[in-house]
């Protein structure tokens, strides 16, 4: 195993495997024990290590080198904004849940704070 990078919070390193791991990429995450028991003590050892296998040292290396994909953020289809937000639950939904009325949660609404239009999205995009 080859170290290829080292990042100053676990939870960054965390995120890299991910990447890596999407990609078929075994990581390991080094050193992690030691930044966990005192956070100080990670930029003295050099950071939290990222490890894989000397045959896909390229590969990995490539794949780190490019940018993180935004998906899934919500696009406003009035403005092109990504200032979006959804609604949690209306107020029909939450007297509806306060008498204990199950609520078929297919759609709900996304509020765009460029334009300020609204429109609706998808509660389950995965199972369309």
């Amino acid at each position: 195993m080859k170290i290829i990078a080292a990042y100053p919070t676990i939870e960054q390193a965390y995120l890299a495997a991910a990447r890596l791991g999407s990609a078929g990429i075994r990581a390991d995450i080094r050193d992690e024990a030691i930044a966990t028991l005192n956070w100080l003590y990670s930029s003295a050892i050099g950071g939290v290590k990222l490890a894989v296998g000397e045959a896909d040292v390229a590969d990995a290396e490539e794949i780190l080198r490019e940018p993180a994909q935004e998906e899934g953020i919500l696009v406003c289809p009035h403005c092109g904004s990504r200032d979006v937000t959804v609604r949690t639950l209306s107020a029909a939904g939450g007297v509806l849940i306060v008498l204990n009325i199950p609520l078929p949660l297919a759609f709900q609404t996304a509020d765009c704070r460029g334009c300020g239009k609204s429109h609706g999205i998808s509660a389950h995009p995965n199972l369309e």
